[in-house]
């Protein structure tokens, strides 16, 4: 409410004895006093009301007045039931910019507090009123499948809030106020990663130490919600000095967050399931089928467009997460910016991303494209193939860094098949997708992506072999060493390691191990004899080279 709105009540007999020009100042409340110096108990906005029993000097009026305006109050009202106002008092709120009212005698501070709470409950109300009309309002619009984004940045501006949703990769799903570089979503992103899921604080850095950033995360949670497939709401400043109408204002953004993105979950999993025999039809090639699957046509035009290509990706979890479709779902995030990508799986996830072959390549893409090639076309159509892949990989690349950080409990690998173009050659690019991916299983890493172009080293035959059959070949040429390492606390397998290294070299390797040449022949002489292999054999070295690569 407004100084105004309380002159205007004809039986409280109010008037200015100076500040008249501020008479549109907000009362957040009225407070009575007679202290000489109230200030520790204002919080700001106050109407305060004296009867001026602390006045016995004109310096008690400057004593008074400066408290006040050091709290911040809007209005100060001076009783006269025990005498005039000291002139003293009007030139001290002249001089401090403090509006000052008088009120009569046959009027109680009762009755203005009275009315002050009737104005402050009534414009209260119809806040809140008007609040929620707006909240349905917008609620309505995106549940009606309005732009998510124009909704956020509309009401975000609205209640004077810089915000943005990021999601678990550091994309930015949505903004009101400027947008933030990507290095600084990355940083949010794994951020939220880290920390429990309830709101807090943190302090972003910045270029100069100096100077911080602080802003609040809030995470978007749904019913489906997992912080590795999820959104975070960053607004700026720290929610333990926000006012309530800050607050009612960050719960209404973080409601709308809520509802796009259940409903973005919901679409990807009816989508999911739609196409959750896609993996099968491919691989009995029943190519029409597929076709219909992904709305194009038998030559693999999407939308009527002849220069269409496709990227299969395939993705695991190790181990299997409880949630049993969070990989799925984590591949939707990553393809969020890629219209047209079908995701099916739930921990074992097929992709197939449509990409237009005659894409222009940027400069940075040109200089740093990859050696692929798709099958088939002409050389310009594989060059942009080649290049939507290699873009693709790296977003991807980007996004799972970030991911790393939320990996704690297990590891994501997915690979990458070339760009195809024709239904029929999405079956080669599947199997294609799916041995880069029992590679990037192999390495090192939470998180780990291969494309098909870089299998083209004994890594890819690794990765077509079945485990168990994996495990029992590394176990059958190893497990002697290994055993005999343990008992006699010897570096057998070390010694293997080094060996190999340096291509079977006696003096270069008891170099590196700091050993006498005879130490080392003498090692090598128990690893020929504990697993029957004979290391001066170019074939018997690949056996144990390979067995070693299955250990690592």
């Amino acid at each position: 409410m407004q100084i105004s709105e309380l002159l205007a009540i004809p039986r409280l007999h109010l008037r200015f004895l100076t500040g008249s020009e501020q008479v549109h100042r907000d009362i957040r409340l009225a407070y009575t006093t007679d202290l000489l110096e109230p200030k520790r108990y204002l919080r700001g906005g106050e109407l305060v009301l004296t009867g001026m029993m602390w006045h016995s000097s004109p310096a008690d009026s400057e004593t008074f007045v400066n408290s006040l305006v050091e709290a911040d109050v809007a209005c100060l009202a001076a009783g006269t039931a025990l005498g005039e106002v000291p002139s003293d008092l009007i030139e001290a709120c002249r001089r401090h910019d403090l509006p000052l009212l008088e009120v009569p005698s046959q009027t109680s501070f009762g009755a203005v507090t009275e009315e002050v709470l009737r104005l402050l409950t009534k414009d209260r109300f119809t806040t809140i009123t008007e609040t929620h009309h707006r909240h349905r309002k917008l609620m309505a619009e995106v549940a009606a499948g309005a732009d998510f984004p124009e909704v956020f940045a509309s009401a975000a501006a609205e209640a004077g809030l810089n915000a943005w949703v990021v999601s678990s990769t550091g994309r930015q799903v949505a903004a009101s106020g400027p947008d933030l570089p990507g290095e600084d979503l990355a940083w949010l992103a794994a951020r939220a990663l880290t920390r429990p899921a309830s709101p807090f604080a943190t302090a972003m850095p910045t270029a100069d130490p100096a100077t911080t950033r602080t802003v609040t995360l809030v995470p978007v949670q749904t019913r489906e919600s997992h912080p590795l497939a999820g959104w975070t709401l960053v607004c700026a400043g720290d929610h333990a000095d926000w006012p309530e109408e800050t607050r009612e204002a960050v719960a209404e953004l973080s409601s709308i967050a809520v509802l796009a993105r259940s409903r973005i979950e919901e679409n990807a999993l009816n989508e999911a399931r739609h196409v959750e025999g896609l993996p099968r039809l491919l691989a009995a090639q029943r190519f029409d089928e597929v076709a219909a699957l992904l709305h194009v046509g038998a030559e693999g035009a999407a939308d009527g467009r002849p220069d269409t290509g496709h990227i299969v990706i395939s993705a695991m979890m190790r181990p299997e997460p409880r949630v049993p479709d969070l990989a799925r779902r984590i591949v939707c995030e990553l393809l969020a910016e890629w219209p047209g990508a079908v995701v099916t799986g739930d921990n074992d996830v097929l992709a197939v991303v449509p990409v237009p072959e005659s894409l222009p390549a940027a400069p940075k893409e040109e200089a740093g494209g990859c050696a692929a090639t798709r099958r088939g076309g002409t050389g310009a159509r594989d060059d942009s193939g080649t290049r939507a892949a290699e873009r693709l990989r790296r977003h991807i690349g980007d996004a799972l860094r970030v991911l790393e950080a939320g990996l704690t409990d297990h590891r994501l690998a997915i690979g990458i098949g070339s760009t195809v173009r024709g239904i029929p050659e999405l079956r080669g690019a599947a199997v294609e997708a799916r041995h880069a991916r029992r590679l990037a299983e192999l390495r090192d890493g939470r998180a780990q992506i291969i494309a098909g172009a870089e299998i083209d080293s004994h890594e890819l035959l690794l990765a077509s072999v079945p485990e168990e059959v994996q495990s029992s070949y590394r176990d059958r040429l190893l497990g002697p060493l290994l055993t005999y390492d343990r008992d006699h606390r010897s570096e057998l397998v070390r010694t293997l390691e080094r060996f190999l290294e340096h291509s079977g070299s006696w003096q270069r390797c008891a170099a590196t191990m700091h050993v006498h040449v005879n130490t080392l022949r003498y090692r090598i002489g128990r690893i020929e004899e504990l697993t029957g292999r004979d290391l001066s054999n170019l074939e018997h070295r690949v056996d144990l080279f390979l067995a070693l690569k299955l250990r690592d």
